[in-house]
């Protein structure tokens, strides 16, 4: 099993909407490059975005492209914990 497949198994665990999504990985930028062909909601992946952006797994972002939505850039920042209000 390659890492990206790995990668992209738990990602669908975590985040279920992420299923049917293309995903390339570039290791010298750490960037993981996302295209959601049929996005169920925009609003999903914005309310999880701070989920991906604390995810300790040697990815520095996430770059998430779906049609008719601007692309969303997400800067990792692992071991980032949201306050609590």
């Amino acid at each position: 099993m390659s890492c990206i497949e790995l990668l992209s198994g738990y990602l669908c665990h975590q985040f279920p909407w992420w299923k049917g999504c293309r995903m390339r990985y570039e290791p010298a930028q750490k960037t993981v490059y996302v295209y959601c062909h049929h996005p169920q909601d925009p609003e999903n992946l914005l309310s999880a975005g701070d989920a991906i952006a604390r995810l300790d797994i040697g990815v520095e972002r996430f770059i998430i492209t779906m049609p008719t939505v601007m692309d969303v850039v997400i800067e990792c920042q692992p071991n980032q914990y949201k306050e609590s209000q």
